[in-house]
């Protein structure tokens, strides 16, 4: 090969390289700013984290998390999903539960980029909240500006013939987004406990016995911790209800459900979603093929208030 060859191949190779490495640095940019702008939507996301439902806020930069459950392995594989490597930092650690459901807390807990934590109410002892260690904990209920458009209220409340020494109280979490509510209850009990609020587009159920707050507190989707119930179960649930929720969603451990607020409303993944019919005739929901994606718009139903047996 002439000299004049090999710097012609040289030159072929140099050019060759700085266009793949403009292609990838293109690339590596466009995925950035697609995870960047995924990651500050204005979202829920209901992470399963084994007996129970964990909750992720995130409104911009900022993000609320609400620990609880047994299973701190398939919790941080649902989180992982939701918050990449390079945005790790969580602004608020709420904490809820007792004995074993307090392993996810104690794992969320021991993560170096959560700048508070407080418990939701004092921890009974057990040996995990030994591990926890001193915790500040609310005394009454609290409203978290999260971020611009988020509010968060959290509540908790104590069955009758608790023990408040032995027993976690159950609790209620209320993000708000405009005109539009998703409620995560504790439990199913837990909604006979709390006064009625306007009519959330969005009900979840974190633990025990889900359809029990359907009653209570109906919206147009109903979303339930699948190591509490299956999709017969929750389809049969709802046959006979005289208001039974459009869609159903299970959470399985390791996995995470975003909800998504849009203007008007808030958008949900179509993949998982369960039929259960029925829905109100003044709820719209718009097929979102793009996105795959339905979204309930602000109009949600003014049912009659309920008032707690």
């Amino acid at each position: 090969m002439t000299d004049e060859a090999r710097e012609r191949s040289r030159r072929e190779i140099i050019t060759t390289a700085f266009l793949v490495f403009l292609v990838t640095c293109a690339g590596s940019i466009a995925a950035f700013t697609f995870w960047l702008q995924d990651l500050t939507t204005a979202q829920v996301v209901l992470l399963g984290s084994g007996n129970r439902l964990s909750l992720l806020v995130t409104d911009g930069p900022a993000r609320l998390l609400l620990a609880t459950g047994d299973d701190p392995i398939e919790y941080e594989n649902a989180l992982t999903h939701v918050r990449p490597i390079f945005a790790r930092r969580v602004d608020v650690l709420l904490i809820a539960g007792s004995g074993d459901t307090l392993l996810v807390p104690l794992a969320a807990h021991g993560d170096s980029h959560v700048r508070s934590a407080t418990a939701l109410a004092p921890l009974p002892r057990s040996a995990e909240a030994d591990a926890i260690g001193a915790i500040p904990s609310f005394s009454s209920p609290q409203q978290i500006r999260l971020g611009p458009s988020i509010e968060v209220t959290v509540e908790t409340a104590l069955p009758f013939g608790a023990d408040a020494d032995a027993d976690f109280p159950a609790w209620r979490a209320t993000v708000k987004h405009g005109e539009t509510r998703i409620v995560v209850l504790s439990d199913g009990a837990a909604a006979s406990l709390f006064p009625p609020t306007s009519a959330p587009s969005v009900l979840a159920v974190s633990g025990a016995d889900p359809a029990a707050a359907w009653d209570l507190s109906p919206a147009v989707a109903f979303v339930a911790n699948s190591e509490m119930i299956g999709g017969p179960e929750m389809r049969a649930a709802f046959t006979a209800s005289r208001r039974p929720p459009h869609w159903g969603y299970l959470v399985f451990p390791g996995e995470a459900l975003r909800l998504n607020f849009v203007p008007g409303g808030v958008e949900l993944p179509s993949e998982p979603a369960h039929d259960l019919s029925g829905a109100p005739s003044d709820v719209e929901i718009e097929p979102n093929p793009a996105e795959l994606t339905r979204r309930i718009r602000r109009r949600v139903p003014t049912w009659p208030a309920r008032t707690p047996p």
